[in-house]
């Protein structure tokens, strides 16, 4: 059984069955929940903690179901079914009335839509291949940017919100503020943070994208609503499994629909207490047990190079490395010690042969 008296606010939030209590969509564990509280007054005020941070991280979301059973008792209501048949004329009035508010409402959205994606472009930190970016936001944040990688904030950030969009591979040490949960939005998943330090790889051009989350708490949401909320605990990685565009396709020889759509793993842990996945942080290419396909990204933003290979062969060969100061020349020699294969560099475009 598990002890939860010593639980704080965000041992509560990473219990799933904690989440479809506050979430009100689960009777069971919604009336489990409710017997804890009341055997376990002493919690009443961090469980409270709890449920407040779950409203924030999550939007403060009502969930449908409880929208649509109030819908239902109201419209079903004799009495209020009885006042409808007799004002059925002020009814239509009512409806065109709708209209011509709906349709003010929808472009006034539509206005406040645009404006707060103008309003987010106001600030865009952009890195070229093999460069990589130190960026301080205001909110006293840090951010990584690696190669071939986009960050954007908008004007109003650490106003009311603190809300960024990724495009590539960033690592991120948020500043703790309960009030201001931060988020980040990228092309396949949304991040909802209070203060941690995680890494997010998402590029468009790749078949994955990654979180991995270092310390702290975070949740996360596919944006195409597959596979709920799912809450990381620390050492943890999500990858998620994406649908190319078609000319991205075209660069992939290996199926992708072999995968899960989302898997939850640990980080790489090798030898020297180095995490693999933020091994770039510190100047450093770690390559662990990956076949040549997989690499060849990473050597490409690395190396500022476009890799070609002649031989599908060549692409399965697999390796384990670490690069930092080496040059592409140097690191594809190193390779070879490994596995055989030709290289030619012309330029920055490397053609790679059986």
């Amino acid at each position: 059984m598990i002890d939860r008296s010593r639980f704080d606010a965000e041992d509560f939030l990473v219990d799933n069955t904690f989440q479809l209590y506050c979430a009100g969509t689960d009777r069971l564990c919604t009336e489990y929940w409710e017997k804890y509280i009341s055997a376990h007054p002493e919690q009443t005020t961090v469980i409270a903690e709890a449920k407040r941070l779950y409203v924030i991280l999550s939007g403060n979301k009502r969930p449908l179901n409880n929208q649509l059973e109030t819908f239902k008792e109201n419209f079903d209501s004799p009495s209020k079914t009885l006042k409808l048949n007799r004002n059925f004329a002020w009814l239509k009035i009512a409806a065109a009335i709708l209209v011509i508010a709906g349709a003010g409402f929808f472009y006034l959205n539509h206005r406040l839509q645009k404006d707060a994606r103008e309003n987010f472009q106001a600030k865009v930190f952009t890195t070229k291949s093999g460069e990589r970016k130190k960026i301080m936001l205001p909110d006293g944040t840090t951010v990584l940017l690696n190669a071939k990688s986009s960050l954007s904030i908008g004007k109003e950030f650490n106003d009311k919100l603190r809300e960024v969009n990724l495009k590539g591979e960033a690592y991120f040490d948020v500043v703790h503020n309960k009030n201001k949960p931060f988020k980040v939005h990228t092309h396949d998943f949304n991040i909802n943070v209070l203060g941690t330090a995680f890494n997010v790889k998402a590029y468009p051009d790749e078949i994955t994208s990654e979180a991995t989350l270092i310390r702290g708490l975070i949740t996360m949401e596919a944006v195409n609503g597959n596979g709920g909320t799912i809450t990381l605990k620390p050492s943890q990685k999500v990858t998620f499994y994406k649908e190319l565009a078609p000319e991205a396709k075209q660069k992939v020889l290996k199926p992708i629909s072999s995968h899960p759509e989302i898997t939850i793993n640990h980080y790489t842990l090798i030898k020297d207490s180095t995490i693999v996945e933020t091994a770039w942080t510190q100047n450093r290419i770690e390559i662990y047990d990956q076949d040549f396909d997989e690499i060849k990204g990473i050597l490409e933003k690395w190396y500022n190079v476009e890799i070609k290979f002649t031989n599908p062969e060549i692409e399965k060969y697999r390796f384990t490395a670490t690069f930092s100061r080496e040059t592409i020349d140097q690191a594809l020699k190193a390779l070879q010690d490994v596995e055989y294969f030709k290289y030619e560099i012309k330029g920055n475009q490397v053609i790679i042969s059986k």
